[in-house]
């Protein structure tokens, strides 16, 4: 599979993936040219991949990882997530744009690796196996932290209904 037909097939579910996970179209878009920078990087191995959706996700997971601890370090002292930015309503599939404004508010509301698995599971489709492994941790582990943000998720937006 070539660079191109990878962005082709992937490349848009890899985007909604980093603007819910980042919280920002801009850092989104600087993640995803690095992840691919990185996959050119790696590009003789694909021959041996067995699940190329996995692995293109876990190289995505790693460099956006590298990018919060750059952006960490780049801002101590400072909150880690940014104000809320309308246009990552559009990522978030909503009746409504105030609704996908409030799902993509509540997401990044959650500890990171709670939204993380949230993400995988429900918006890219991933199994609990698929997001264990990307996350490099027990399929019980991904699986406690899916159902740990639903149920923070649920009260949020309950809470928001309410008001």
């Amino acid at each position: 599979m070539t660079l191109d037909e990878l962005y082709d097939r992937y490349g848009e579910t890899m985007y909604h993936y980093l603007a819910l996970r980042l919280g920002s179209i801009q850092d989104a878009e600087d993640v995803l040219q690095e992840t691919f920078c990185r996959l050119a990087r790696v590009y003789l191995r694909w021959p041996l991949v067995r699940n190329p959706k996995a692995f293109v996700f876990t190289i995505l997971r790693n460099e956006t990882n590298r990018h919060l601890r750059k952006r960490i370090r780049e801002r101590e002292g400072e909150e880690r997530r940014r104000a809320d930015d309308p246009e990552l309503a559009v990522v978030v599939e909503a009746p409504d744009l105030r609704t996908g404004a409030a799902v993509s508010r509540a997401l990044r509301t959650l500890p990171d690796q709670q939204r993380e698995a949230v993400i995988l599971k429900i918006f890219q489709g991933f199994t609990f196996q698929e997001t264990a492994r990307i996350c490099g941790v027990s399929i019980n582990t991904a699986a406690s932290r899916y159902r740990l943000g639903i149920a923070k998720l649920r009260a949020i937006l309950e809470a928001y209904h309410e008001n």
